[in-house]
C-alpha cells in the first residue's frame, strides 16, 4: 500500500510505479473533500490515455503540464505584477481589456488535428513496478544538488496556502505581503516542496537549483559548561 503525500493523480502514479498495488488518500480529503478521489481517478485515466497518443510516444511520465497564462497578461508587465483580488484584480482586468482593443481578435492559431492513437490505453495494473529498476539507495544521491521554490506571480491566486504550510510545517521561509498577498521565498528555503504540494495552480511554484550556499539553522548554540576543579 502506498501512503503519505498522495495529493494528485501524478503522485498516485508514482506510488504505482514504485510497486504499490493500492494507494491511500487521507490528508488531501481532509484539506478539501471526498471529490478529490474522483479527480485522481480521472487524472489516472488521462495519464494512461496520454500513452496512446502518437505525439506523446516518447513521454516519460514525468513532464508536468504547463499552466495557462492569459496572453494579455504576458504582454503587459503592469498587469503581470498585480494580484488577483479586490482593487488589484479590477486594475488588472482594465489593463488587459485596454490591450485587447489594440489586438486583432481574428489573429488566432489554426486548430491542430487530433493526434493519432498508436495503441490501446494501458491499465493501472500495467504501471505497477515500472520504476523498480531505477530505485537506488540514498547514498546514490548527491546532497549538494539543492533546490529552492520559485513563485510565478502571474499564476499566483494569492490564496496563502504556501505561506501557511511553510509556516506551520516547514521552515518559515515564505513572507506574505500584507497588501498584495504575494508570497516571497527567502534564503531559509530548504527545498522541501511542501509549498508545491499544497499549491492549487499547476506550475505556479517550481523548484529551481539553489545558487547560493545553504547554511542550516541549528538554533541556539549550546553553551559550554564552565570547568569545575574538584579537590
Amino acid at each position: 500500500m502506498g501512503t503519505g503525500g498522495i495529493d494528485s493523480a501524478d503522485s498516485a502514479l508514482q506510488f504505482f510505479h514504485c510497486g504499490a498495488g493500492v494507494v491511500q488518500i487521507c490528508s488531501a480529503i481532509q484539506n478539501q473533500d471526498f471529490t478529490v478521489v474522483q479527480d485522481y481517478i480521472s487524472g489516472l485515466k488521462t495519464y494512461l490515455f496520454m500513452q496512446t497518443r502518437e505525439d506523446l510516444a516518447q513521454w516519460d511520465g514525468q513532464s508536468p503540464p504547463k499552466g495557462i497564462v492569459p496572453s494579455g497578461v504576458q504582454a503587459i508587465p503592469e498587469a503581470h505584477k498585480l494580484p488577483h483580488f479586490g482593487y488589484f484584480q479590477l486594475k488588472r482586468q482594465k489593463l488587459i481589456a485596454e490591450d485587447s482593443l489594440k489586438r486583432d481578435l481574428l489573429d488566432v492559431p489554426a486548430p491542430k488535428p487530433a493526434p493519432a492513437q498508436i495503441q490501446k490505453a494501458p491499465k493501472v495494473k500495467d504501471q505497477i513496478g515500472k520504476a523498480l529498476s531505477r530505485i537506488g539507495t540514498y547514498n546514490d544521491l548527491d546532497n549538494k544538488q539543492q533546490v529552492v521554490a520559485l513563485v510565478d506571480e502571474s499564476l499566483c491566486i494569492n490564496c496563502g496556502k504556501c505561506y501557511m504550510t511553510c509556516n506551520d510545517s516547514g521552515y518559515q521561509a515564505i513572507k506574505f505581503d500584507p497588501k498584495t498577498h504575494i508570497p516571497l521565498i527567502t534564503d531559509d528555503c530548504t527545498g522541501c516542496t511542501l509549498c508545491v504540494s499544497v499549491c492549487p495552480i499547476i506550475d505556479c511554484i517550481t523548484m529551481v537549483p539553489r545558487t547560493i550556499p545553504y547554511k542550516p539553522n541549528r538554533g541556539i548554540e549550546p553553551k559550554v559548561a564552565p570547568s569545575v576543579n574538584v579537590h
